[in-house]
């Protein structure tokens, strides 16, 4: 390879690794510790705040704060729960919506020097997905200049934030029902702290659900009788006006638009569950990849490492692709959204657009590494199902992914409608044109005309006799949408005339891809069984070709760098079992 090509492949593999950041011994150290309880995993998460704070971390820029995502989510999958709580959607919340009042300033710098931890109150009992129907109320009292918090039912107990009491403080943003004079203005976010000076605010009931398997995340069911919140504590944004003797003025007229303003930093946080996964599939790789060049098996050459099987070999580079590829269009995705995030500090609205680009991202990045955790998890044979070889607890990580900041199934279904409603056919437009992707194009492009077709017979509107009869057809739109968005993004964002590294994985990806659409693609007459036949050939010819050179990019992830070790990812895995059984066996 000349070198530019070699200097357009180092600077591909300079996107890669975990963080993209130098890591100090000492955060190390407090990274790899181990936890067994959802209280060893809250004192984790308060030594890492007070990490942060120590050094000058910085956490308000969107794009460090997903880096530091990455840079915890191998190690601790609580942990980077409780960091995406606290900074994004508690913090983050009330740097957007919080007016700068004594009240709100004093909880908000407890928050950001870490000396107390942020949670966030939104689902209920009997209310997930259906946000704006919660039924916890906030009544405005102009007598008393106060709101009071209440549970009217048990259907309105909050469930399941991390409020368990602990060490520190916790700070809460609620989400409730704003009532003033009985008439109702839908849902506000409220701040108020859980307890003070160590007891809990007069109202506040917290009960522990327990330990989640390999999960360990303080959950617990919160309700409030009659508590108190200052007049201060509404974070209401630009959106209205409320005066201390209860006269209302709305600004922001409809109420879907409010909600939308009051629900944005879940949006932001969908795309840290989205990278915190593909983190969490690379580390899983890097396992995988040292298992199975040192596991050896008797093959039909003799004695092997198991890599040298195809389907081994070839699996991991199906799956190496995939990530890889997310990586780069998730590192483009979060310096945009941190860019606008920067610009616009305060009520803030992500466009639907870039809503609909966010959650089918979420969903497709979460959803492929199930499938690579799961393949990675039988690569590793038994021993993949050990807590200490990392993989079964990337699994149970990334079904918390999954459902966190919504559902996938349900964003999905949603997204596939508003990319309709939206007239969203026509953006997926590169600079650089790959044959294989007309072919994903015109698939889209047939779904689209399909249910257009649906949508504008039934006078313009979905509803949900058409979501039920044709749900496949939704998914299959939103799905092949988020892989168009990902080829384009990451062309445009990444490519270089010199880096045939660079096309060679979009290729594969490409090819991925339409192999795994390929019954649909013939159903939809997109392609024609040649063609299928062609592309399947080409598919074969393809891995067989580059399965090594995709492989050796797993040393580009840098999992090794961030302190991941596991027995059977060791030099000598088998003198790493044997050692401890010894010392064990001495004790």
């Amino acid at each position: 390879m000349n070198r530019s090509l070699c200097d357009s492949a180092s600077k591909l593999k300079s996107y890669l690794g975990i963080g993209n950041a130098e890591v100090s011994d000492s955060l190390l150290e407090l990274l790899k510790s181990n936890c067994d309880s959802y209280q060893s995993s809250v004192k984790k998460f308060i030594e890492l705040l007070k990490y942060i704070r120590n050094n000058n971390i910085h956490t308000k820029s969107f794009n460090e704060l997903v880096a530091l995502h990455e840079l915890v989510a191998p190690h601790d999958c609580a942990v980077v729960s409780m960091l995406s709580i606290h900074f994004n959607l508690a913090i983050g919340t009330i740097a957007n919506l919080g007016s700068q009042t004594p009240y709100v300033e004093t909880l908000y710098q407890k928050l950001c020097s870490g000396r107390a931890i942020g949670v966030y109150l939104a689902t209920e009992l009997a209310h997930g997905n259906d946000l704006i129907a919660i039924e916890t109320q906030a009544n405005y009292l102009p007598e008393k200049g106060v709101f009071m918090l209440n549970s009217p039912s048990q259907n309105a107990y909050k469930f399941m934030p991390n409020t368990t009491p602990c060490e520190l403080p916790k700070i809460a943003v609620v989400l409730a029902q704003l009532y003033v004079s009985g008439k109702k203005y839908g849902i506000f976010p409220f701040i108020l702290p859980l307890s003070v000076n160590g007891k809990l605010t007069p109202g506040v009931n917290i009960t522990p659900l327990g330990d989640k398997p390999g999960f360990y995340l303080d959950n617990a069911i919160t309700s409030f009788d009659h508590v108190e919140i200052p007049f201060e504590g509404l974070l209401a944004g630009n959106m209205i006006t409320l005066t201390r003797d209860g006269n209302v003025s709305l600004h922001t007229k409809k109420l879907i638009e409010r909600f939308s303003l009051i629900i944005n930093r879940i949006h932001s946080g969908k795309l840290c569950m989205a990278m915190s996964s593909v983190t969490a599939a690379k580390s899983a790789l890097h396992i995988t990849n040292a298992y199975g060049n040192k596991r050896q098996t008797f093959g039909y050459s003799g004695i092997m490492p198991i890599i040298n099987h195809s389907h081994f070999k070839e699996g991991i580079a199906w799956d190496t692709l995939s990530t890889i590829t997310h990586t780069l269009y998730l590192r483009e995705l979060t310096r945009k959204v941190s860019v606008i995030l920067s610009e616009s500090v305060k009520n803030f609205k992500f466009s639907d657009e870039l809503l609909i680009e966010i959650t089918t991202t979420k969903s497709l990045c979460t959803w492929r590494t199930q499938e690579i955790l799961l393949n990675c998890r039988e690569r590793c044979g038994a021993q993949g199902l050990f807590t200490i070889n990392k993989i079964s607890s990337y699994l149970i990580s990334n079904f918390g992914a999954i459902t966190s900041e919504g559902d996938n199934l349900v964003l999905s279904l949603k997204a596939g409608g508003m990319i309709i409603l939206n007239k969203m056919t026509k953006i997926h437009k590169t600079s650089v044109q790959h044959d294989l992707f007309s072919i994903l194009n015109g698939y889209m492009n047939f779904l689209y005309k399909k249910l257009n077709r649906l949508v504008v017979g039934n006078n313009k509107k979905i509803n949900l006799d058409m979501f039920n009869k044709h749900s496949k057809d939704f998914l299959e739109l939103s799905q092949t949408y988020a892989v168009l968005s990902v080829v384009t993004t990451t062309i445009d964002a990444y490519h270089d005339n010199n880096d045939d590294d660079f096309y060679m994985i979009i290729e594969g990806y490409l090819l991925d891809w339409i192999y795994r659409t390929m019954s649909n693609l013939l159903k939809s007459e997109v392609i024609n069984l040649q063609e299928s036949q062609k592309i399947d050939e080409r598919r074969i010819e393809y891995i067989r070709k580059h399965a090594d050179r995709i492989n050796d990019y797993i040393t580009n992830f840098g999992v090794d760098k961030i302190g991941i070790e596991t027995p059977i990812s060791s030099n000598d895995y088998i003198s790493w079992y044997a050692n401890n059984h010894h010392q064990l066996k001495n004790n």
